[in-house]
């Protein structure tokens, strides 16, 4: 049997578009299954899939027949099961999938898996997840675990040729909306940060080349 885990964070960023990163699962969490997923969980099951040649698949939902893209890139880090992967826009799945992620309607993410009874133990009442089999990762809409989110989505690609593509590429380097806008209408001499972030940085390096 698939047990599904579901898991939501929407930055953008600049990349190619449809380009998606994040947690299809965080560890030390316990998510609304009342399962929590212990630092590594995933070791085995991706050695397997490096060892394959595969990756997980990329789904709409735990769909099978809905496959939206691609996953690229999965690891485990510290705070949990990391993605990179880019949606497949040639197809009307992987549209919708990037024109929900890119308009904010969600950014759940979910794991599809399958788990051996000596892959868990219940510790004080919790389930804990210690070895995994995982068979995709999907884009979801509610997530059981709250911290596992899709946490970047390039928008667009190339150079901004609109100012509201220029304000959505200052907003993937961290600036606010406010921020953006004042960029954008009032130019970078006057800018008043809302507070010191790596774009400030990156602006006034660009500055001296402009």
């Amino acid at each position: 049997m698939i047990t599904l885990h579901t898991s939501p964070i929407l930055h953008l960023r600049a990349a190619p578009e449809g380009r998606v990163e994040g947690y299809g699962s965080t560890f030390g969490h316990v998510d609304s299954y009342g399962d929590t997923v212990a630092p590594g969980a995933f070791t085995a099951t991706l050695k397997a899939h490096k060892a394959a040649g595969t990756a997980p698949m990329m789904l709409w939902s735990h769909q099978l027949d809905r496959p939206i893209g691609r996953w690229q890139e999965v690891k485990e880090d510290a705070r949990g099961l990391f993605m990179v992967g880019q949606l497949n826009l040639k197809t009307q799945a992987g549209k919708e999938a990037f024109a929900h992620l890119e308009a904010g309607d969600l950014s759940g993410m979910s794991i599809g898996y399958t788990v051996d009874p000596a892959g868990q133990e219940v510790r004080n009442g919790v389930n804990v997840l210690k070895a995994v089999d995982l068979h995709e990762v999907s884009i979801v809409t509610l997530p059981a675990d709250e911290h596992a989110r899709v946490t970047a989505v390039k928008q667009f690609e190339g150079r901004p040729e609109t100012r509201r593509e220029f304000e959505r590429a200052l907003t993937a380097l961290g600036f606010t909306r406010r921020e953006a806008q004042q960029i954008a209408s009032k130019g970078f001499a006057d800018f008043e940060p809302e507070e010191d972030h790596d774009g400030i940085e990156l602006l006034r390096v660009l500055q001296r080349f402009a």
